[in-house]
């Protein structure tokens, strides 16, 4: 399990590996072709042996683990390290090369080349690629997690050193909160101290948090408390299990999770699969893409009927509430008036859902709904797109950049935001997605904006990739069929 989760861990440089390794193996053959005076060519031999070499990269890592630590190390630790990662893969190479039965026409020479051509290039690309991780890293702005810790005023300061000690963590600190809270006795005036353990699900139910870190020894029933309410919250935890000592980074001891220099147990509502995770992601961006060209062709239809029936923007943002409260800006085809967001106020009290989203009948902000068919019904041109569901197109290319998922939980506005309780949060510990459970179940039949809840956290609870595939499908055929559309 520890060598899988290394493989995931650096997935990124397995790939720039494969090609370095390639790409030396193309220089080596225009060498050749040129040293040779003969036309280079990409015959069966070539494919295979660029087969192989995939092979050598793919079987290094079985037998050791080449990327370990790479971020920490430095200049001459890479060196090393990729000189025994290059002899491994060329005494794999001969190995294969050999046993393929393609030694007699397989060039020696050539595949000398190779190897001599990758060790520069492998460090040259290794170099750079952690420079600009680095780089990226040390934003705060680009942090990866949001992370809040509940402590004492006693630990706090040894808490907060020991996760941040390694300066390429991903996540950020946000929130620190003391189960022991005293404005007038907290040690160091100089940490954003927040409140007390009430004050942190306040906080969490509001404000953009992935994991939430458990540290107050001689406390046991409290553990058990903040999990089950992070729990509910949707929320990972991480119960600090004791700090690692720099003087002895390589302790004993039944390590669940490290974290900087400490160890964690890690408490999770659900543990999904990787390949799952992975399946998932795969369909948003083939999806996605596949969606974002039926955009283009929507937006050079529609987006001129949208500007002359009312002048303006084609494309309408909202910033909405993304996974674990992280902020995002979700587009649409505008399909409703340039004024639409002042007059919301006022038509408040004609809201047809219980609880904190809007819907009303006959919405006068749509662009185009003051005319009427012969059955009294609106047909402008916003509310075609809106029952046909054309608005939503624009969302895909946020599915190709991670932003949202082709099936998920609805993403929340700001306001619904402000007013939700523990057992809303639960909504978004999961990206936000185009269509979901709610969707299908005929989105504009439900009223109740606690169905809407329980729906989206029962496909958190229980999604699978077959799920995703089904509720795509259900879908596409109420789409057709204008279905639970308004």
């Amino acid at each position: 399990m520890k060598r899988r989760g290394s493989i995931l861990k650096h997935f990124d440089f397995f790939i720039l590996d494969i090609i370095v390794v390639e790409l030396s193996f193309f220089l080596a053959n225009v060498w050749y072709a040129n040293y040779a005076n003969i036309h280079l060519t990409f015959t069966s031999l070539y494919r295979v042996t660029a087969f192989i070499l995939l092979l050598c990269v793919m079987a290094s890592l079985v037998i050791d683990e080449p990327y370990k630590n790479i971020l920490k190390r430095n200049r001459y630790i890479e060196v090393r390290e990729v000189f025994t990662h290059t002899l491994m893969m060329m005494l794999m190479n001969v190995f294969f090369i050999f046993f393929s039965h393609i030694g007699g026409a397989a060039s020696r020479l050539t595949t000398t080349i190779t190897w001599f051509i990758y060790i520069p290039l492998a460090l040259i690309s290794r170099y750079v690629y952690k420079r600009i991780l680095r780089l990226k890293l040390s934003n705060s702005a680009n942090a990866l997690s949001s992370a809040v810790i509940l402590t004492t005023n006693y630990y706090v300061e040894e808490v907060i050193n020991a996760l941040q000690s390694n300066p390429l963590n991903k996540r950020e600190i946000n929130g620190i909160f003391l189960i022991d809270y005293d404005p007038e006795k907290i040690k160091n005036k100089d940490l954003n101290i927040l409140g007390g353990k009430d004050e942190l699900i306040d906080y969490a139910v509001h404000n953009w948090v992935d994991e939430v870190f458990l540290f107050f020894p001689g406390h046991r029933p409290l553990y058990k408390e903040m999990e089950e309410v992070c729990d509910t919250m949707g929320l990972t935890t991480h119960r600090v299990l004791l700090q690692l000592r720099k003087d002895d980074p390589e302790v004993i001891t039944p390590i669940i999770q490290k974290v900087g220099d400490c160890v964690v147990a890690t408490h999770k509502q659900r543990e999904v699969p990787m390949i799952q995770w992975f399946l998932k992601r795969t369909l948003d961006i083939i999806g996605g893409l596949v969606g974002c060209l039926f955009t283009i062709l929507i937006t050079i239809i529609i987006g001129p009927m949208i500007y002359f029936a009312d002048p303006g923007p084609i494309f309408y943002g909202s910033k909405r509430v993304g996974k674990n409260g992280k902020l995002f800006t979700m587009y649409k085809f505008r399909s409703m008036y340039m004024d639409a967001d002042a007059r919301k106020a006022e038509l408040m009290e004609k809201n047809k859902m219980k609880g904190y989203m809007f819907k009303m009948d006959d919405d006068p902000r749509i662009i185009g709904s003051e005319k009427k068919d012969k059955n009294g019904k609106p047909k402008g041109i916003g509310n075609f797109i809106r029952n046909t569901s054309i608005d939503e197109f624009p969302q895909f290319v946020a599915c190709v950049l991670g932003t949202m998922s082709l099936v998920g939980t609805r993403p929340p506005t700001i306001d619904e935001w402000e007013h939700y309780s523990e057992h809303h949060r639960k909504r978004l510990s999961m990206k936000p997605g185009i269509t979901g459970m709610w969707q299908v179940s005929g989105r504009s039949d439900i009223t109740d904006f606690e169905e809407v809840v329980r729906l989206d956290c029962l496909y958190i609870d229980t999604w699978t990739i077959t799920m995703d595939i089904k509720i795509i499908l259900m879908t596409i055929t109420n789409v057709l069929s204008r279905k639970g559309a308004e």
